[in-house]
């Protein structure tokens, strides 16, 4: 599946959890209260016409999400690793299989896996005795779990936002096992500035990397000196402000980007998830990203 050239999407997260009440009372019921969260992640999303949804990651952060669900792990404030890590079902699947069911007019849906460096680097590990094995084993997993959306979606997307923090040499065999089988579009996010590594990421077996060039727009000057063959991601409005930036202003720095890397190069979304913004914020900045584009497009 090709990628149309200033699609829109979304990094991931949103703000949005049942209430207390509403938790307790559908859960007695033997219902699933997150449903309603992610049908508002949804509408959130096509309301602003993003081309390309996801589920809004509304059930749990990150890394609970998947450690709570693996076996291997004991939830103690951090999840502690007390033996070998190992998959027992799919986590989101049925998640990516609702919100397609959601997508009448059927626009794309991305599913969305924390990457297994930042799953390694968010545990104690009591079991391996080294953080690079305790990476590896994760992929493995999740790469169970990337198998399992194959099917479903459309893309598939890894976080990792540890990358920044600390970039081992085993990252690329890292990615490469996590989506090892899949055949779908494969796109990488990492967050903060990428500029030291950038270089290397070029190198990965991704169709997509996917960065933050409103928050670190020195970054693109990095990117346009560097040689790579992937689309990508380009955060244009910020993840952590509350401030909703105008339609000129996101439009002006898409532009910076289709002048340093050409049209056929990007797709166009936040900076990272929108959990830190209010949903009010949220839509309000996903609904001007689409605005810029579309002018952009409008101008040709």
């Amino acid at each position: 599946m090709s990628i149309e050239p200033l699609s829109t999407t979304v990094v991931g997260s949103f703000q949005i959890s049942p209430p207390g009440d509403v938790l307790v009372n559908e859960i007695r019921r033997g219902e699933d209260p997150f449903l309603q969260s992610i049908k508002k992640a949804v509408d959130v999303q096509t309301a602003a016409g993003i081309d390309i949804i996801a589920d809004g990651q509304t059930r749990n952060d990150m890394i609970r999400l998947f450690t709570t669900k693996l076996a291997g792990i004991r939830m103690k404030g951090k999840p502690v690793v007390i033996g070998d890590i190992s998959f027992k079902e799919p986590v989101i699947l049925g998640d990516q299989v609702y919100v397609r069911s959601l997508l009448n007019n059927g626009g794309l849906v991305k599913g969305i896996l924390t990457g297994p460096f930042t799953l390694a680097m968010s545990c104690v590990d009591d079991h391996y005795g080294s953080r690079e094995k305790l990476a590896y084993a994760f992929a493995e997993v999740m790469n169970k779990e990337a198998m399992a959306l194959n099917g479903v979606v459309d893309i598939i997307q890894v976080d990792e936002p540890y990358f920044s923090v600390e970039f081992p040499e085993y990252a690329g065999d890292l990615i490469s096992g996590i989506f090892s089988g899949i055949d779908k579009p494969r796109a990488l996010h990492v967050c903060g500035d990428v500029s030291p590594f950038f270089d290397r990421l070029a190198d990965f077996d991704v169709n997509i990397l996917d960065h933050e060039f409103a928050a670190h727009p020195a970054l693109l000057d990095t990117v346009a000196d560097t040689d790579f063959g992937q689309m990508l991601g380009f955060g244009c409005v910020r993840s952590d402000e509350n401030t909703v930036e105008t339609v000129e202003t996101i439009s002006e720095r898409v532009k910076k980007g289709l002048a340093s890397l050409g049209h056929e190069r990007i797709i166009l979304d936040p900076d990272c998830g929108l959990r830190h913004v209010s949903l009010e914020v949220a839509r309000a900045k996903l609904e001007n990203m689409v605005k810029a584009r579309n002018v952009i497009r409008d101008e040709g």
